[in-house]
């Protein structure tokens, strides 16, 4: 099951033009496009009449129309023409989802659209900021999109997964603080002279060991910002990891990969080193995640043990859970 009445990141604001196009959010078909207004626009992707999928039609104006029998939809989902035909079934009009650009990404609200609240967009006030450099990737995993937010709810695994990357050694040495605020997880690592993964001794020209604190949050449903700050007596530099993650499928997952950094320079070569680096540390992660999803589809009956490193993570599940639970109570209530 999916939480519904949450925002999720749908789609890099380069992917929404006047060419629909069509992606799956939750478990349902939707398809996108940017109206000749300017706003971006969410519907169910399939037409009314005969199940045609509207992303394989074509925008005109603010409208999008199916590809089978040329029928008329308007942004908001109503039906404006059928062609041959002069009246409008009741029916014929497909659900429209808000939508809304905020952050680098186009954020869709999947439940009840009257409790789409914009303010509920996780506020990550440092994109656009000229104290940050980001950019931005998107990753199809096939893995359950709770094992995607463990991973980066535990950073423990670092010192294995990106041994020759960014893992430091000595993180099994330095405790992790967890605590909730409402329904965010947040957490916290203060680690002191360590030694620093590769890339991170590359990236802040480090010559031995260093300080490093970590400082991770949790917003529902899965959307993970984390700040990674180094040190030594030199030099400070500082990473911002942000990671909405959207669920496709039970199996599959949609992971918005995106660095910002306030150190090194703008100039091409080093802008494709870093983020040739970046991006391959998530290629780790990847390949861990999809052989994990392989075992969960064995069904091997046998639970998973818990042990103190899941603890951010245990808190986000929990949370996962109550909301879940209090969906299904407020469905219940409206329906009865």
């Amino acid at each position: 099951m999916f939480l519904l009445n949450q925002w999720y990141a749908a789609a890099l604001p380069g992917e929404l033009n006047d060419k629909p196009f069509a992606r799956t959010i939750c478990g349902r078909a939707v398809v996108m496009f940017r109206s000749a207004s300017g706003q971006p626009v969410a519907l169910d992707d399939r037409c009314p009449h005969r199940y045609a999928p509207l992303s394989a039609g074509r925008c005109e104006g603010e409208n999008i129309i199916c590809p089978y029998h040329g029928i008329v939809f308007d942004k908001t989902g109503a039906c404006a023409r059928i062609p041959h035909q002069p009246t409008i079934p009741a029916k014929m009009h497909v659900r429209a989802y808000p939508l809304i650009e905020r952050w680098g990404w186009a954020w869709i609200w999947m439940g009840d659209a009257a409790l789409a609240d914009a303010n509920l967009i996780p506020p990550y006030e440092w994109f656009g900021s000229p104290a940050w450099t980001s950019f931005y990737r998107y990753f199809h995993v096939k893995a359950n999109w709770e094992l995607c937010a463990d991973n980066l709810l535990d950073l423990s695994h670092t010192p294995y997964v990106h041994p020759t990357t960014i893992g430091t050694p000595d993180m099994d040495k330095f405790p992790l603080e967890t605590w909730t605020e409402g329904n965010n997880v947040l957490s916290r690592r203060v680690m002191t002279q360590v030694v620093p993964g590769p890339f991170v001794a590359q990236w802040g020209n480090f010559q031995g060991k260093i300080d490093r604190v970590t400082t991770g949050e949790w917003r529902p449903a899965s959307n993970i910002a984390v700040e990674l700050v180094y040190q030594d007596e030199k030099t400070k530099i500082a990473l911002r990891l942000t990671n909405p993650l959207t669920p496709e499928t039970e199996r599959t997952t949609h992971i918005w990969f995106t660095w910002s950094r306030n150190f090194g320079n703008d100039d091409s070569e080093y802008v494709e080193k870093f983020e040739k680096q970046s991006s391959s540390v998530q290629d780790e992660d990847n390949r861990l995640l999809e052989i994990q999803q392989a075992v969960v589809d064995r069904g091997d009956p046998v639970p998973t043990v818990p042990i103190k490193a899941d603890s951010a993570l245990l808190a986000a599940r929990r949370t996962v859970q109550k909301l879940l639970r209090e969906e299904e109570s407020q469905l219940r209530k409206a329906t009865a």
